[in-house]
């Protein structure tokens, strides 16, 4: 999906990713694998929240913040403004795709916050907090060029082949680290 260089945040996140989550989900086995359940997930940009809950797998909800979401993304204006001038917007876009129970059971069960930091093409680099069911530690910081990060969340490649190569480095807690590879597989 190319989003245009001068699409606003709020466009971004009001239109846009909600509109492609839905597309996603109606081409998965979402709605099949996840009856009864209900994600929560908000992306907060310099303090200004955005909510999505996706029900059943398939309808998905808009709205403010929601308290202790399952999934709370961190990200500066300035460096969400830059994804989306440059289009890589994997890391946001790539949560939704291929939602099954395992994932809905990891993204259940998992409490800490983990820091992605994607190093660009013109080493400026976008940071990402992301804070699993309000918990904020353990935690740890995922390196890792947006390349790398987007070929993660297309399936092109996964957590561990990144690491074992060294395109992936890993700081802080281990084990909860490799705790939240089923969020990526």
């Amino acid at each position: 999906m190319v989003i245009a260089p001068n699409t606003s945040i709020d466009q971004f996140l009001t239109e846009i990713m909600p509109k492609a989550a839905t597309e996603m989900l109606q081409n998965s086995n979402a709605p099949k694998e996840l009856g009864g359940t209900e994600i929560t997930m908000v992306v907060e940009v310099n303090g200004k929240s955005y909510g999505f809950k996706v029900k059943d797998g398939k309808n998905i909800e808009t709205c403010g913040d929601i308290a202790k979401p399952m999934l709370r993304l961190k990200i500066s204006e300035a460096d969400l403004k830059k994804m989306i001038e440059t289009n890589n917007l994997d890391m946001l876009l790539g949560m939704q795709k291929d939602l099954t129970r395992a994932r809905y059971n990891a993204l259940s069960s998992l409490k800490g916050s983990f820091i992605a930091k994607l190093k660009n093409d013109d080493g400026s680099e976008f940071t990402i907090e992301a804070i699993l069911n309000g918990a904020t530690s353990p935690q740890s910081i995922f390196r890792m060029t947006t390349k790398d990060s987007a070929a993660l969340m297309k399936k092109e490649t996964n957590p561990v082949n990144l690491f074992m190569s060294g395109a992936m480095k890993i700081e802080g807690d281990m084990s909860f680290a490799m705790a939240t590879q089923p969020l990526f597989t």
